[in-house]
């Protein structure tokens, strides 16, 4: 019993709770300290690196089961140090508008990370210069501890990379595969190209220096700065303040997407050169101190021009495939004179068509003629039959461009309305628990799909984005006729409450096609064009700061405080009116019904 006393009483006082435990952790980093002088590679920094880890996890799983003073004490300081740095913090929102225009300035912490990044490179290859056989004295000469977090998170840097850099060459040729081979088996090629892929990358590692692809990412982040510096007006821009009394500012989205690429090719180049810079232009040196580090950052180096090349891809198709940009129409053009077929070709390439001549087959959206004798052209009918007969002198004199330009129009509106149809169906099946809708934006190339409002809510049931993206439904040029109607009358967003079919949406959208045809694409949309559409209620707010949506009858999709779009409502029908009307309090006015025959 004595003995049992004087483990838990010291002086006359209970031991606070944990003590043992904290004794033990300041050995352990203590002893950690002193073997640290002895190590002589990274090899040993990685052994010490999991007892470092084991350790942390160790005092995690002790301080959730009896909280531990110190590290209580240490929560308080990081709070603080967050707390601290609140006034990085940034109110962020998307502006569709664009009108009226908002001051372009990008947020001064976007260049204080640049800075950083180049203080960081510069001391990487300070240190390699000082120490080219690996920098790692620094830890001894220092913390040992503090010297192996770096490490830790500096291998989780180049690990992370090196996941990402097999898994989406991997991701890429599956969906390749998925293509070719329908669906069948495809593990056995997916594992052959797997470890082929390790195979080459880890032999080019071993044997040519990273130098070249260090230089690659300096000419990545050089590239994206040049494509920073333009300042056209774009479409869509990201709307931030530093606080509520601040002023708001607007950075587009191309710009957003430059900073994006430039500071991760920044990045990358930090990490690559801290890691891998004592062997960029030779082989391995005998008395190398970090080997275990070089090899790791070179095979993760040799990874990146392949993530290069999918990142490019990605980039150039959602280039190509902006709704905002305009595809010309095709005209299919057929006829018996061969020679009269080349010159209509000519006649409609100088219009800005393209053309597609016989024997090529007809395509789903082509406009087609046939090219007749003069008398037999229908150019003027008022019901022709399709492939339309013209003549050559109709196509010289541009009397059918016109009536070729609206058969085109109507052949593209079409193809949007069956591919939102079966959106629309898709959409339709998932429903939150409490209501809510979706959204509709085919007009915006950041929008991959249709969304829900409420998918935080619903849960797994309602996943973000519902059925298959706009690119695989729609055309790319129903998407670009999209965004030219929507554009045009002023609809950013669309919001479909659940419980609105898809013939109410077609009414309403052909609402907006009439007003666009009708006025040229120069009259905004208003919610008394609506009126007279059964079953639904169509409100049109502009969300900006300031103007929320609120309405009694209606469900509110949420939407951020400081963004600016003007969204398209389409609701049930409450069948209610949203205006309360007093009843008048002098009925002595009211007039009254007479009896038949009073007035003869």
């Amino acid at each position: 019993m004595k003995l049992l006393t004087s483990v838990f009483l010291r002086n006359g006082r209970v031991r606070p709770a944990g003590g043992w435990f904290t004794l033990a952790c300041v050995a352990f980093l203590v002893g950690l300290e002193i073997a640290g002088r002895f190590a002589t590679s990274d090899l040993h920094d990685g052994l010490a690196a999991f007892m470092l880890i084991g350790a942390g996890l160790l005092v995690a799983v002790r301080h959730r089961r009896e909280p531990l003073p110190w590290i209580v004490r240490l929560a308080a300081v990081g709070r603080r140090l967050v707390t601290s740095t609140a006034w990085q913090r940034y109110d962020h929102g998307i502006d569709l508008r664009g009108v009226p225009p908002v001051p372009r300035r990008s947020p001064p912490v976007v260049f204080a990370i640049v800075a950083g990044f180049v203080a960081w490179g510069a001391v990487a290859a300070g240190l390699w210069v000082a120490f080219p056989a690996g920098w790692r004295v620094v830890g001894f000469y220092s913390s040992y501890t503090l010297y192996l977090s770096f490490m830790i998170a500096l291998w989780g840097a180049l690990l992370a990379v090196t996941f990402i850099g097999v898994f989406v060459p991997v991701a890429v040729l599956d969906k390749w595969l998925r293509q070719w081979l329908g669906d069948t088996d495809r593990r056995g090629a997916e594992l052959a190209a797997v470890v082929g892929y390790a195979v080459l990358v880890s032999a080019i590692a071993w044997v040519v220096p990273p130098a070249a692809v260090l230089v690659l990412c300096l000419v990545v982040a050089a590239v994206a700065w040049v494509a920073y510096l333009p300042k056209g007006n774009d479409g869509a821009a990201l709307l931030w303040r530093s606080s509520a009394d601040k002023p708001v500012y607007a950075v587009p989205l191309r710009r957003v997407l430059a900073v994006i690429v430039g500071l991760t090719a920044l990045l990358a180049f930090d990490v690559l050169l801290t890691s891998c810079g004592g062997r960029l232009f030779a082989p391995p040196r005998g008395d190398d101190t970090m080997p275990v580090t070089a090899l790791l950052g070179t095979v993760t180096a040799w990874l990146m021009p392949v993530l290069l090349c999918v990142l490019l891809v990605k980039l150039f198709g959602a280039r190509s495939g902006d709704p905002a940009r305009r595809t010309p129409p095709t005209l299919h053009v057929s006829g018996a004179d061969a020679n009269a077929v080349r010159q209509a070709a000519r006649i409609a390439r100088k219009w800005g068509w393209s053309v597609r001549a016989v024997p090529a087959p007809r395509e789903p959206g082509q406009v087609r003629i046939e090219v007749v004798e003069p008398a037999c052209s229908e150019a003027t009918e008022f019901n022709p039959r399709w492939p339309l007969k013209v003549s050559l002198a109709d196509l010289q004199t541009g009397v059918v461009k016109e009536r070729l330009d609206r058969r085109d129009e109507i052949a593209v509106r079409r193809q949007l309305f069956r591919g939102l149809q079966k959106l629309f169906k898709r959409a339709s099946a998932f429903k939150g628990p409490a209501g809510g809708g979706f959204w509709l934006a085919p007009h915006w190339w950041f929008v991959e799909g249709v969304g829900r409002e409420d998918a935080d809510a619903a849960g797994e049931d309602a996943p973000p984005l519902v059925g298959p993206a706009y690119a695989r439904i729609l055309p790319a040029r129903a998407r670009q006729h999209a965004h030219a109607v929507l554009r045009a009358t002023h609809v950013d967003m669309i919001f479909i409450e659940d419980g609105v079919t898809f013939r109410n949406l077609e009414r309403t959208l052909r609402v907006l096609t009439e007003l666009y045809d009708v006025h040229g694409g120069k009259r905004p949309a208003e919610e008394m064009h609506f009126r007279g559409i059964p079953k639904v209620k169509v409100m049109i707010h502009e969300y900006e700061p300031g103007n929320p949506f609120r309405s009694d009858l209606y469900p509110e999709p949420k939407f951020d405080d400081l963004s600016r779009v003007r969204v398209l409502h389409i609701f049930r029908d409450r069948g209610e009116s949203e205006e309360l009307i007093d009843q008048p309090f002098d009925f002595s006015s009211t007039p009254a019904p007479a009896p038949a025959g009073a007035m003869w």
